[in-house]
């Protein structure tokens, strides 16, 4: 399983944090203005509708009220084709025509006579609904189309005999052209209301957060001044228990000497706990000054293999290797040694009675790959995606059953990426579980 390429452990969980706190603040402050805005646009378009509807009526109203006797001649047959007269108004965008319950034309009022044609083929039959606007776009002439408002107003006489329609209708090409731009606007509006959501959410996020940076550096200071603190008093605490294991072995009873024994493994692993958060933490502060010399991999991995093989001999496990030869890398002996060596302890400390470990070491694509692959339990899919997090040793059950304190892969993870290389781990529950690193081969 392999990771991004953050810095360290605490910073790529201050990372996570700062972008989803980001993402969250960025989202909610665009939502909230594009919804404004949205509702703003929504608003004045329903207004400007409201206000062609208002025109129209109040156009339709008066006509009818002006030529409701000439429908009811025209009713009557007082009023025929030839008393009908159209009135032009060039200079306005309202008109309207009148027609009669049999579809004619009685009376009129328009701005653009040559449409009159395509007009009354839209209004003739009465297909408009009552009192609803409705528009409609008419391709007429050679000034291009016309955006029309339509709405019809029926004429009743005081018996409500239908005595005909007003059909009022105005240019609205401008209004329609002014709310287009008006939407355009927006849209440049909420563009940049997300561009700046997105600056305004980081910069929220990284002020969030700042106790938590404060908190954490403090935690790295402590631990990184615990360990050290701790080395000289455990030193001297181990040579002292040394001193009297080898001084008072005739004097002691089995009981008292094996107490005795179990104090200083005690004490061992606890120097080797503050030796490993003093490494992680001077690698979080910057502070590992690496000798960069040409090693060769190989030997540098036998040697640690040789190291465990008694341990693992005890526990009756296969620990075997296949190693090319002549591979070499540059980088830190001590920190490459602490690599190779928490990889083994892990497969040692995992791997049950009669299992088999195998170390091999190949080159591929210019890189060393080193992979440790034992006969374990294997993990699962949620413990693989917390693996390389620090303190983090999966199952419990088998906690206190294992030494360590959850570091060994933390270490592996931080002295991989110092030498520009990268840890991945692959494992199944019941499967083993196998680790590769993979190093920058020296030119």
């Amino acid at each position: 399983m392999s990771r991004p390429d953050p810095p360290h452990h605490d910073l790529r969980q201050l990372e996570a944090s700062r972008r989803r706190l980001a993402w969250r603040y960025a989202l909610g402050m665009a939502m909230g203005l594009c919804t404004v805005l949205l509702v703003g646009y929504l608003m004045h378009s329903a207004l400007v509708k409201q206000s062609l509807k208002s025109e129209l009526v109040q156009l339709a109203q008066r006509e009818a009220e002006v030529h409701k006797p000439d429908l009811e001649a025209w009713m009557e047959g007082r009023r025929g084709p030839d008393d009908v007269s159209i009135g032009f108004r060039p200079h306005r965008t309202a008109f309207y025509y009148i027609l009669g319950p049999d579809a004619r034309l009685v009376h009129g009022n328009e701005t653009r006579p040559a449409l009159r044609e395509e007009v009354l083929a839209l209004l003739k039959g009465n297909a408009l609904p009552r009192g609803r606007v409705v528009f409609e776009e008419i391709l007429a002439d050679e000034e291009g189309a016309l955006q029309l408002a339509l709405l019809r107003h029926p004429v009743k006489d005081s018996e409500g005999r239908y005595l005909g329609s007003v059909y009022a209708a105005t240019d609205v090409g401008g209004s329609l052209v002014h709310l287009e731009q008006l939407l355009v606007l927006l849209l440049g509006l909420a563009l940049g209301f997300v561009v700046l959501a997105g600056l305004g959410g980081w910069w929220m996020a990284d002020r969030s957060l700042l106790p938590l940076q404060q908190a954490l550096r403090q935690q790295r200071e402590f631990i990184a001044s615990a360990s050290h603190e701790l080395r000289a008093p455990l030193t001297v605490m181990n040579t002292a228990l040394a001193l009297v294991e080898r001084e008072g072995r005739e004097r002691l009873d089995n009981f008292h000497h094996q107490t005795l024994v179990d104090a200083r493994d005690e004490v061992r692993r606890l120097g080797r706990l503050a030796e490993e958060l003093l490494l992680l933490a001077r690698i979080d502060a910057g502070g590992v000054s690496q000798r960069h010399e040409h090693l060769p991999l190989d030997e540098v991995v036998q040697r640690q293999v040789r190291l465990r093989q008694p341990q693992a001999e005890s526990r009756q496990q296969s620990l075997s290797m296949t190693l090319e030869p002549g591979l070499c890398v540059v980088g830190d002996a001590d920190l490459l040694a602490r690599l190779i060596g928490a990889g083994l302890d892990n497969a040692v400390a995992y791997t049950p009675k009669y299992g088999r470990i195998e170390v091999r070491l190949q080159a591929r694509a210019g890189r060393a790959r080193l992979e440790i692959v034992d006969t374990g339990p294997g993990m699962s899919e949620a413990q693989l995606a917390r693996a390389f997090e620090r303190f983090y040793r999966g199952d419990p059950s088998r906690q206190r059953h294992q030494a360590g304190a959850g570091l060994g892969l933390a270490i592996i993870d931080e002295v991989a990426r110092q030498h520009g290389g990268e840890a991945q781990l692959f494992s199944r529950e019941g499967e083993g579980t196998r680790l590769v690193v993979t190093l920058p081969l020296a030119i």
